[in-house]
C-alpha cells in the first residue's frame, strides 16, 4: 500500500537513497573553511582527527616521525649536547619553537585544504636521500652530514603526508631548522678566525682615529698604561652573525616583497653583525682606557654585548625603513586573497611583482611598509623609475621608522 507524501515532506533524492548502501568520503562532508578565515596548525590537526581516514593518516605520520627519530637518534642527542655546552649554539633550543611558530602562521594564512596528491615520489626520494646520508655519516663521522640528512628526512616525511602543496606551504618553517645545525669545528674556525682578525684591525684603526692610541699585534690590542685587550674568538662576531642571519631570514619571510628585496635583507645581516661587533670592541677599549678595566669584564661585558645586539637590530630596522622609503611598490589586486602567501611569505608566483606586507602578521607591525588601498597605477616620477599611486580609494600611507 502506498502512503501519500504530505506537503511538509520532500521526496527522497537519489543521493539520499544511495547513502544507505554507499559510503561517502568523509573529506567531502567535512566543513570547509570560510573565505578569509585562517585556521591554526592545531585546528587543522583537530579537523583531520575528526574523521576515521584522517586519524589513520595522523597515526601513520606519527609512526613515520618516530622511525625517523629512531634512525637519527645519535644526531638528536648530539644536538642537545652541543646546545647545552657550547654558548655559540645555545640558541638551538629556540629554533624548533620558532619553526613551529612559522608553520602555524603559514597555516593561518592559507585558505582551504591542502591538495595532498603528488607527493609520494618526491617524499620517498627525500627519505631515501636521508637514509643514504645517515649511512654515509656512519662511514664518514662528520656530524654535518647526519644533521643535514635529518632535515632532508623531515622534509620527506612531511611531503609524504602533506603532498607537494604541503611542502610549499611549510617549506620556510622546515628550512628555518637549518639554523639549529652546529658547524664542524674546522669550518667554524675557518670562518671565525678571519672575522676575528678583521674586527681587531678595524677596531684598532677606529680607536686610533678617535684619539686613543692602540698598538695591535694580531688580535692583541695594547692601550696606554700597559692595558692589554685580547679580541677572543668569542668576539669574532660569529654569534652575532648567526643571530642576525636567522632574524633577517625571519623578517624577509614576513614581508611580501620581491625575491631581490629579501635577498638584500638577508645579505645585509653580515655587515650589520660585523658593525655591531666592531662597536662592541671599541666600546670595551674606551671603557678600559677612560674608566676602569674592571667595567669591561664579567657581567659588564655581557651587558655590552646585549646593548650592541640591540644596536644591530636597530640598524636592521633602519635599513628596512630606508628601503621602503626609497622604493615604492606597485600592488595590483590579488585574486588569491591576502591569506595565500605561498612558501616564502608572499609576492607574485613568479617573484617579480612586489606586494605589501601583511598587516596581520605580528612580526611585521614594527616594520615600515607602504600600503595601497584600491587599484594602483604606475606613474613616472622624476628621480625614480616608477611610483605606485592609487587610482581610487584612500591615499597610500607610508610607515615610519621603528
Amino acid at each position: 500500500m502506498t502512503r501519500p507524501i504530505s506537503s511538509s515532506e520532500s521526496p527522497p533524492t537519489a543521493a539520499a537513497s544511495a547513502s544507505s548502501s554507499t559510503s561517502i568520503d568523509s573529506r567531502e562532508i567535512a566543513p570547509s573553511l570560510a573565505p578569509g578565515l585562517g585556521v591554526s596548525l592545531w585546528g587543522r590537526l583537530r579537523e583531520t582527527a575528526a574523521t576515521a581516514e584522517g586519524r589513520s593518516e595522523l597515526i601513520l605520520a606519527a609512526l613515520g616521525s618516530v622511525l625517523l627519530a629512531g634512525l637519527f637518534w645519535p644526531t638528536l642527542v648530539n644536538f642537545v649536547f652541543i646546545w647545552s655546552t657550547n654558548e655559540n649554539y645555545s640558541h638551538g633550543f629556540l629554533v624548533p619553537l620558532l619553526s613551529l611558530y612559522f608553520a602555524n602562521e603559514a597555516s593561518k594564512k592559507a585558505r582551504g585544504r591542502l591538495n595532498r596528491s603528488g607527493g609520494a615520489t618526491l617524499g620517498f626520494g627525500l627519505v631515501a636521500t636521508a637514509v643514504l646520508g645517515r649511512w654515509a655519516n656512519v662511514l664518514v663521522p662528520i656530524g654535518l652530514i647526519g644533521d643535514l640528512a635529518f632535515l632532508v628526512g623531515l622534509a620527506g616525511v612531511a611531503t609524504l603526508f602533506l603532498g607537494r602543496d604541503g611542502l610549499k606551504r611549510y617549506g620556510f618553517a622546515l628550512g628555518f631548522l637549518v639554523f639549529m645545525v652546529p658547524l664542524p669545528v674546522a669550518l667554524y674556525s675557518a670562518i671565525a678566525s678571519p672575522l676575528q682578525l678583521a674586527v681587531s684591525k678595524i677596531a684598532a684603526g677606529l680607536l686610533n682615529l678617535s684619539g686613543i692610541p692602540v698598538l695591535r699585534e694580531g688580535n692583541l690590542m695594547i692601550l696606554p698604561g700597559d692595558i692589554r685587550m685580547f679580541v677572543a674568538e668569542a668576539c669574532s662576531g660569529m654569534r652575532q652573525l648567526t643571530g642576525f642571519l636567522a632574524l633577517s631570514a625571519a623578517i624577509a619571510h614576513s614581508v611580501q616583497r620581491p625575491w631581490w628585496f629579501k635577498a638584500v635583507v638577508v645579505a645585509s645581516s653580515v655587515p650589520i653583525a660585523m658593525t655591531a661587533n666592531v662597536l662592541r670592541v671599541m666600546l670595551t677599549g674606551f671603557i678600559m682606557y677612560k674608566i676602569d678595566p674592571e667595567f669591561a669584564l664579567g657581567a659588564w661585558h655581557t651587558a655590552e654585548g646585549l646593548a650592541l645586539m640591540a644596536v644591530g637590530l636597530g640598524l636592521l630596522m633602519l635599513e628596512l625603513w630606508a628601503l621602503n622609503q626609497a622604493l615604492v611598490f606597485d600592488e595590483p589586486p590579488d585574486p588569491k586573497g591576502p591569506g595565500d602567501s605561498g612558501a616564502l611569505g608572499g609576492g607574485s608566483e613568479h617573484g617579480i611583482r612586489p606586494a605589501r606586507a601583511s598587516a596581520a602578521h605580528p612580526m611585521v607591525t614594527t616594520l615600515a611598509t607602504t600600503r595601497l588601498e584600491g587599484p594602483a597605477a604606475l606613474v613616472p616620477v622624476a628621480g625614480r623609475s616608477t611610483v605606485a599611486r592609487p587610482t581610487s580609494g584612500s591615499l597610500p600611507t607610508k610607515g615610519v621608522p621603528a
